[in-house]
This record gives structure tokens, sequence and C-alpha cells, in this order.
């Protein structure tokens, strides 16, 4: 599992799907994820050959799915049919079989069909959401372990590095007469901190501009730190810009008190990159009950737990939308 939480779900009935998949993808967005579910309204046109089947968190399948008039006679396709074809091809997926005609019948249909492993359900009542949430919170649950959480992290905020470097690029044309200052940061600020390094880069751009930049940032010394403060440089040096980043975290990232940090470098440092590293040098890897302190973030130990990776998934969604939102800004804008 990664941010994105992913269903199958065969329906044919478009009112009930649409009002019904909409409580289940706010539930889901609750939880700190994004929203994937692929509808299968027509069962005859489902290939599992088209499918990767084992990056999906649930499948749901109604019992009456499709009708086939030929000639002389009709031909159905039932639930069952997709179950029996998921299992034969040794796919495990939990999956939620329900029917509008009762527990009972879809409790008998599945005892006659020998299915395993299947959940059953009423469409008709209340009890269909609460196994669909049952089962949406036991896929999380499963995949909130440090393993997962940590993949989580690096794959997600690799993409996030990717996204700020895009973002100083293109802010770079616009510095205007702040280009030269902001050059000047990047030599005395920002490589400072390692000699070898300095040395080696500032002989290789001895004048950082907009036909470079895009080589530095791509350096492998140029780390994804580094690259965070120089677009908080960036942002800082336009007042339109700064102004709109202001609004995309109030947008985003309330604090308790109200307010929101306006310096992306150490919102981003504390946020995001001290709890990348804390994962990223833990060792062992503790199951979600065990109490396991991963490191220390402003001075305090990080336990992983449940909260945290529900914390974790909050804050990497609001950055992603931070870093998309400025970016689709400044290409509209400049």
């Amino acid at each position: 599992m990664d941010l994105t939480f992913r269903i199958i779900w065969f329906e044919d009935v478009d009112e009930w799907y649409n009002t019904t998949s909409r409580r289940v993808s706010r539930y889901i967005k609750n939880k700190n994820f994004k929203v994937d579910i692929m509808r299968i309204k027509k069962a005859s046109d489902f290939d599992l050959t088209e499918y990767q089947l084992q990056n999906y968190d649930l499948l749901i399948i109604d019992y009456d799915l499709e009708k086939i008039y030929e000639k002389d006679c009709v031909k159905s396709i039932y639930g069952t049919d997709i179950i029996h074809m998921i299992r034969n091809g040794n796919f495990l997926n939990d999956i939620l079989f329900y029917s509008s005609h009762g527990f009972d019948i879809i409790n008998q249909v599945m005892k006659r069909e020998g299915l395993e492993g299947v959940f059953l359900a009423d469409r008709n009542n209340g009890e269909f959401i609460e196994q669909v949430q049952l089962l949406i919170d036991k896929a999380i649950r499963r995949a909130e372990n440090l393993i997962n959480i940590r993949g989580i992290v690096m794959d997600t905020t690799s993409g996030f590095d990717n996204k700020i470097r895009d973002l100083v690029s293109i802010m770079w044309p616009v510095l205007g007469d702040k280009e030269a200052e902001i050059a000047n940061n990047i030599k005395k600020k920002i490589l400072k901190d390692n000699i070898k390094t300095a040395e080696r880069l500032d002989k290789k751009y001895p004048n950082i501009n907009a036909n470079n930049i895009d080589d530095l940032l791509n350096e492998r010394d140029f780390s994804a730190i580094r690259q965070a403060r120089l677009l908080s440089w960036c942002i800082e040096s336009n007042e339109m810009i700064k102004r709109k980043f202001q609004e995309i975290l109030k947008k985003y990232l309330y604090m308790s008190n109200g307010e929101v940090h306006d310096k992306f470098f150490e919102l981003y440092k504390n946020d995001i990159v001290l709890y990348r590293n804390a994962l990223a040098h833990i060792k062992n890897t503790p199951s979600i009950d065990s109490k396991v302190i991963i490191g220390e973030v402003d001075g305090k130990a990080v336990q992983f737990d449940q909260q945290l990776c529900d914390a974790l998934r909050k804050k990497l969604l609001s950055y992603e939308n931070i870093l998309d939102e400025m970016y689709m800004f400044i290409e509209s804008n400049f």
C-alpha cells in the first residue's frame, strides 16, 4: 500500500453506486489516503489479465452483475463467476460480496459455490457500509508496519525532491535582481558546511544562473534539504509568489493555534525531513503494537505507533498538494 487506497468495484446500478461510492471515498480520505476506485459496470468486459490485482486493497462485488441476451436464451453473469476467476488466478485480495436479495441468500450462494476468504453484506441496510469500513480499517492496519510506512515516506519524499527541483527551475528565470543574491547565498550558506563539496561545486559552477541551475540541482551533493532551503529563498524573493504560498499553506497546514509557519524550509524540515531521516536510520522492524522509539524530532522522542502513521500520511498528502498548487500557480502566472 502507498498513499492511495485502491478498490475495484463491480456494480451495474448507477444511482446506488454513485451515492455509496461517495460515502466510501469520504471515509478513506478521512483516514488520510487518496482514493482510486475502479468501477466495473459491465462484468463481461472484465479481463483479469488487464489488472494487477495485487495492487488493489479491496474488491467489492455484487451478486447480480449482468444479463446478456442472445438468440434464444439469456446468459447471466454473477459475482460468483468473478470471484472464482480471481481465486483461480491465485489472487488473495479481501473481497466483499453483497446482494440486494439479503444476507441469507448471499450466504447460501457462498456455501454452495465453496467460496473462501469472502466477506458478506446485505446491500439494503447499514451493514454494507459498516462492512466496507471494517475491511478498509483492516487493510490499513495491515499496512501500518515500519517497513511499509518507511517505504511510503521514502517513495513520496523522493517525488517531493523532484517537485522541489522543478519549482526552483521554473522560478529561477523570474528572480530578476534577486538572482545574484540567491546565487551568492548558495555558495556562502548552503555549500560552506562541506568544504570539499563547496570547492568542487564552486569550480564547476563559478557563476550560478538560469543556464546551469538545473545541473546544480541534480548534483548528488546538492541534497534534498539544501534544495528545500533554496526553494524557500526563491519563494521569499517575490511578493506575489510569497502571498500565494501563504494562501496555500493556510489551506493545507493549519497549526493547533490557528497559525501557519511562513518559511518553507523550516516547515518542510520539521514536518517531513526529520521524520524521513529518523525512519531511514532505524534498524529493527517493529510491529504497530511495539513501543519503539524511532528517533528524536525537536528534542522529543518519536514513538512508532498508529497515531504517527496517520500523522505522516496527512503531512505527506498536504505537502503533495502544496507543491503541486505552487507549481500550477507559477506556471500559469509567470
